[in-house]
């Protein structure tokens, strides 16, 4: 039997931002040392220095965890989190040790006189204080991206849960009634419902490009005006410098038009139209989804997948990607912002 691998407790430091973080600690213990009234680190000379001595540390631990990070993650965290801290700390030693006997063999009395060893105690404990406070810290940020991942990946099977059977039934009743009377019609329903439950069943909750996702939401809007006939009318407005190939999370369009469907037209006696535009601005893609709303019951029932979708673009796009609504005037509008990266 198939076992999944553990989640590894230690975050991959030949990563920048990584490497970042932990030379931003060390420059600021360099920092307050030199701000303490009883700083020893006087002139502006002496804190180049220290601060070149605190990011050589700094680099020194983080090559060694990058180096021994694969190995390390292969012990519970228990075991391994004080073996890595223990490197660390021998490596801030060892480098120390180093630091001093250069400054003795060249006579610039840097660290200190002759036997003295305070240099080297205090660089040693400060590098296994501070490791120990970072590498705690990059673990609590390691564990929050992982359930920010395990979140958007739990809202997107919730997403696939309600699409499948409700895409299934509908478009095979629509297309038992198409069969005897327009087989070409009913055989390019049945191709269209064929690549939406493609992508409803895909289950690494991956991503599609613009494009594709735009193709799906035409597919979807297709088998639906087979359905509802002339109830229902789409108004496609796409700009030709759209960047088609830039990802979204997989699913992100085709939900909004079939609310827009559901809760709007469907719920219409004559129908309406649904609108999407799509334009490029700036360094952004901006998307917008109207339809005419039946009531402001229809406007509350769009907000779960809204949410969902909101969440999902947010932790694939970042904080810049945004979602707004707008119920007023007789119309609810769906608008997307998409940064292009």
């Amino acid at each position: 039997m198939n076992t999944r691998p553990a989640e590894p407790w230690l975050p991959d430091f030949c990563r920048l931002p990584m490497l970042f973080a932990a030379m931003l600690v060390a420059q600021g213990v360099v920092l307050a040392i030199w701000l303490a009234p009883t700083a020893v680190v006087g002139s502006l000379g002496d804190f180049a220095l220290v601060s070149v001595y605190g990011q050589w540390l700094a680099l020194l631990g983080c090559s060694a965890l990058c180096l021994l990070g694969k190995h390390l993650n292969r012990l519970p965290a228990g075991q391994g989190a004080p073996l890595a801290l223990a490197l660390v700390s021998a490596l801030g030693l060892a480098g120390a040790a180093a630091v001093r006997s250069l400054d003795q063999a060249l006579q610039l009395g840097l660290t200190g006189s002759s036997g003295d060893l305070r240099f080297v105690a205090a660089s040693a404990a400060l590098v296994m204080v501070f490791g120990a406070l970072t590498l705690r810290y990059v673990h609590i940020q390691e564990r929050w991206r992982s359930a920010v991942r395990s979140e958007a990946q739990a809202r997107f099977d919730a997403l696939q849960a309600r699409i499948q059977p409700h895409f299934l039934f509908n478009t095979l009743n629509t297309v038992s009634g198409l069969i005897s009377t327009q087989p070409e019609q009913a055989e390019e329903a049945v191709l269209d419902l064929a690549d939406l439950l493609r992508a409803a069943l895909a289950r690494d909750g991956g991503r599609l490009r613009l494009g594709e996702e735009l193709d799906l939401a035409r597919r979807y809007l297709a088998i639906e005006q087979l359905r509802l006939g002339p109830r229902l009318t789409v108004d496609w407005r796409l700009d030709d410098t759209l960047p088609l190939a830039m990802g979204l999370p997989t699913l992100t369009l085709q939900p909004l038009v079939e609310n827009a469907v559901l809760h709007g037209i469907s719920q219409l006696p004559a129908g309406g139209t649904v609108a999407l535009s799509a334009r490029r601005e700036g360094r952004g893609v901006t998307i917008t989804i109207r339809n005419p709303l039946a009531g402001p019951v229809a406007a509350r029932s769009h907000g779960r997948t809204q949410a969902n979708i909101r969440n999902r673009l947010r932790h694939a796009l970042g904080s810049r990607a945004r979602l707004a609504i707008d119920g007023q005037g007789g119309h609810y509008t769906v608008t997307l912002w998409l940064p292009i990266p």
